[in-house]
């Protein structure tokens, strides 16, 4: 099963995962990181993010999958 539930985006410059936003944020505004404030337009750092996920739950799924083929294939191999 992989374990990984929640991603948080980090900002691409030092990596804090908190930003500033407008009221009724859309994918054209930008948002501004509390960390360094570093300012993103919302669709980039979606993108950003999406990337981010992918880096660590990929991973995961590999591992899974050939745990589940091993298990699989277990003694039919030979």
């Amino acid at each position: 099963m992989i374990k990984t539930i929640h991603v948080s985006i980090q900002c691409p410059e030092c990596g804090h995962t908190e930003f500033e936003q407008p009221d009724n944020v859309q994918d054209d505004d930008f948002v501004k990181c509390h960390g360094c404030g570093f300012q993103i337009m919302l669709a980039d750092l979606k993108e950003i993010g999406v990337e981010q996920a992918k880096e660590i739950v990929i991973p995961e799924a590999k591992k899974e999958i050939e745990k589940m083929l091993k298990k699989a294939f277990k003694g039919r191999l030979k």
